[in-house]
């Protein structure tokens, strides 16, 4: 089974297809770990990310705008939220999940090194991992074995999804 990644232009979908497929793989009965990290809206605007541990549920703030610490554009990262929330999901997910969920391996994220690490022990075990990638950090997977990379845009989302949920149930 490859690993997949999913990638596409900021609103293209990934995080919407991600939680379809995690839902499919729960409706199978299958043991989901991994990270999420959604927005947070206040008023209809985005003004930051959380990031949410899929096993265990634990969530934190990953970056908001005006907020201390590195900058990704506008907002500062909380690099502490990475190191308690996000590796950890994903190191608890490769040690009891059957599925590996990672929405989003990107800038924010990066800025803590020790997660890049943990996605590729991610991508390096014998689970299967289901990733979104940013667009510009897709170049570093391209050469990679057991990969099938996905990019995803409004046109082709659903044939995506029909193609993954195929892969996943081995057909």
């Amino acid at each position: 089974m490859k690993n997949i990644i999913i990638t596409g232009r900021p609103r293209s979908g990934k995080t919407t297809l991600i939680k379809k497929i995690k839902n499919h793989l729960e409706e199978k009965g299958a043991a989901i770990g991994g990270i999420f990290t959604p927005e947070i809206r206040k008023n209809n605007k985005r003004i930051g990310f959380k990031i949410i541990d899929i096993m265990t549920g634990e969530e934190g703030i990953l970056a908001k705008k005006g907020s201390p610490g590195p900058r990704v554009g506008s907002y500062g990262v909380n690099i502490e939220t990475i190191k308690k929330v996000g590796v950890p999901g994903i190191e608890r997910a490769i040690k009891s999940a059957d599925y590996i969920l990672i929405d989003e391996v990107a800038p924010m994220e990066l800025k803590d090194p020790n997660f890049m690490l943990k996605v590729e022990e991610a991508l390096s075990s014998d689970k299967i991992v289901i990733a979104a990638f940013h667009r510009r950090l897709i170049q570093n997977m391209k050469n990679k074995r057991n990969i099938q990379i996905f990019r995803i845009n409004p046109e082709n989302r659903k044939l995506i999804y029909e193609k993954i949920k195929s892969i996943i149930e081995g057909k």
